[in-house]
């Protein structure tokens, strides 16, 4: 069983592509964006590319001038704010999973690049929200946008410390990095949106399968 080294306190749970699967709404507001800025459409994969990162950097990749990158925000959220963020769901095995790592004492805190009110909006909607101790995310004004930055809001809601007793969770490189730059290791997810190889490659203590086995792999380091 994987361990670091300490006793597992705390972990930071990312939101889409790790508890959910958001591709619907997430593309049907990109494309609702796009569109308002007269740009061309998307194709299946830059959807799927686009699940986990700040928008700032989903529209700067998808070739929206920076001077435009304000407005296609604002007509992404329009449309996700009013439907998108309940074309999802939640991935199999994930309440069990959760629900077991918390009866074993650890506490579980969202740690999410979408905008805090749509997290919070996810969570409860979809029955999550009572496994949770916290949500935390990104700010609607862009001041909290980067990774890192949501981590140390959410270390700060509850009260933790980085250290060795919390672990991120998550399905992107963004997570990884972003434990990373506050000394915190991640535990990839493969049923999420990475591309192949790319946790591994962002330095993933390990990559679990299904929620089940990630549950397994928390208990054991908290034991």
């Amino acid at each position: 069983m994987l361990h670091t080294g300490a006793v597992l306190t705390t972990v930071l749970l990312d939101l889409d592509g790790t508890l959910t699967d958001p591709i619907e709404g997430i593309a049907n507001a990109l494309d609702r964006a796009m569109a308002a800025l007269g740009l061309p459409a998307l194709e299946p994969e830059q959807h799927r590319a686009a699940v986990g990162p700040p928008l700032t950097e989903v529209f700067a990749a998808l070739g929206v001038p920076a001077g435009h990158i304000d407005d296609a925000i604002a007509a992404y959220r329009e449309y996700y704010g009013r439907a998108g963020l309940l074309e999802n769901r939640v991935y199999d095995g994930v309440p069990e999973a959760l629900s077991r790592v918390r009866d074993v004492g650890v506490h579980l805190v969202l740690a999410t690049s979408k905008p805090e009110p749509f997290a919070a909006r996810i969570v409860e909607g979809f029955g999550l929200a009572p496994l949770l101790d916290h949500v935390a995310g990104a700010t609607l004004d862009g001041s909290v946008a980067r990774k890192a930055d949501v981590i140390a809001r959410a270390l700060d809601a509850v009260g933790a410390a980085a250290g060795p007793d919390v672990v991120m969770v998550g399905d992107r490189s963004h997570d990884v990095l972003g434990a990373a730059e506050h000394g915190l290791t991640c535990v990839g997810v493969e049923w999420g949106y990475a591309a192949p190889g790319e946790l591994e490659a962002a330095g993933a203590i390990t990559v679990v399968r299904t929620p089940g086995a990630l549950a397994d792999l928390l208990i054991g380091m908290a034991g």
